[in-house]
């Protein structure tokens, strides 16, 4: 039979040991409020007295789970658990997107393992914050899974969560000021990646390209069957997006009514997320809530939207082979092994963004 888990607030068996002549250590792991089991050691000149002072610590402990409220001597990590608390309660009432909670977690567990142990008074200094940032920069530049300009996002990312955390320390009286805001800004290298926008020529060539690898991919696909679809169907997302200047979660929320053959417009009012625990859900708004749009596409992409909404009826626009939306993500992935087989390595989907801006602005719009 399996032993039984430790409660939230509470602490397991106590063990102690003479670590030298005089010396006695007690150890027990303790149950926070984020489900963690948090070791904690005290030592005392006998097995008693070790053992007086752990279940003080945890006594502590106990206070600072079963309390909601904060104060100098809390620890930062407690802090960091009741923004991110209050931070889910947001994106439970739709005022936070979940992609912001996903990020935002990642962003608090650097930060928890930097500064997680310290007290709130303790964390209260703004060279401390300012080195932590930095730290979390390098690591994250240095990792092998890194991209270009991880480090910059990271740091920037986190220092988003710590200036929320240390407000929430400041309303509650654990901090007098917010460091978080005192720290040095963060600023991207000086190898930052150029900006570009397809131009007319280069946007057919693109297409074309594009295109003909993709059949290409498909037809050498060894799995074969249905599934390879979605390399097919690629150069159209591609096309929309550069007809559109949307996002690819927003192109890929549309559906087949959406679609305007004679006003030659698709209605985008939606976008899609990955939501933990319940999958892939089409969500109201463009991406960070952005007003519903109408946009009017160019000549050049008619044939294919008139084609799209026919085979979509009033489903998807861009469906995968079981007439589900497409990930986003699983899109971007593809969009990126093609873009580098063509020889276009520098665009991305921003990219795409930005070129039908810049031929807006060119057209005088």
């Amino acid at each position: 039979m399996a032993r039984p888990r430790t409660e939230i607030g509470t602490f397991g068996n106590i063990n102690v040991r003479e670590v030298r002549p005089g010396v006695h250590e007690a150890r027990a792991r303790f149950r926070l409020r984020n489900g963690r089991l948090k070791p904690v050691k005290r030592r005392g000149t006998s097995r008693t007295a070790a053992e007086r002072a752990v279940k003080k610590a945890m006594s502590k402990l106990a206070n600072e789970t079963a309390s909601k409220t904060l104060n100098v001597e809390s620890r930062f990590g407690l802090a960091i658990d009741l923004w991110l608390a209050e931070f889910k309660a947001k994106v439970e009432r739709g005022e936070r997107a979940h992609k912001s909670l996903y990020d935002y977690e990642d962003s608090a567990e650097q930060l928890r393992k930097h500064m997680g142990e310290l007290t709130c008074g303790e964390a209260d200094n703004a060279g401390l914050c300012d080195e932590t940032l930095k730290a979390i920069r390098d690591e994250a530049a240095k990792s092998k899974r890194s991209k270009r300009g991880a480090g910059y996002a990271a740091a920037k990312r986190s220092k988003t969560v710590l200036t929320g955390v240390c407000g929430l320390a400041v309303r509650h009286g654990a901090m007098a000021t917010n460091p978080a805001k005192s720290a040095e800004a963060i600023e991207q290298s000086g190898d930052k990646e150029d900006v570009r926008a397809l131009e007319p020529d280069e946007r057919l060539d693109f297409l074309t390209k594009l295109r003909v690898w993709c059949t290409e991919k498909a037809d050498s696909s060894k799995r074969g069957g249905v599934r390879v679809q979605a390399w097919r169907d690629l150069p159209d997302v591609a096309e929309a997006m550069l007809a559109t200047g949307c996002r690819p979660g927003e192109v890929l929320a549309a559906t087949g009514a959406g679609v305007d053959p004679q006003k030659r417009t698709v209605l985008l009012d939606h976008h899609l997320v990955r939501i933990e625990g319940v999958g892939l859900v089409r969500q109201f708004r463009r991406k960070g809530g952005g007003e519903v749009i109408e946009p009017m596409y160019p000549s050049w992409a008619g044939a294919m939207f008139a084609r799209r909404k026919i085979a979509a009826g009033t489903g998807p626009l861009f469906p995968t082979w079981n007439e589900q939306w497409q990930d986003p993500s699983n899109v971007q992935k593809r969009f990126r092994t093609a873009c580098d087989a063509i020889g276009y390595e520098w665009v991305a989907a921003r990219m795409i963004r930005h070129t039908v801006g810049t031929h807006i602005v060119d057209l005088g719009g």
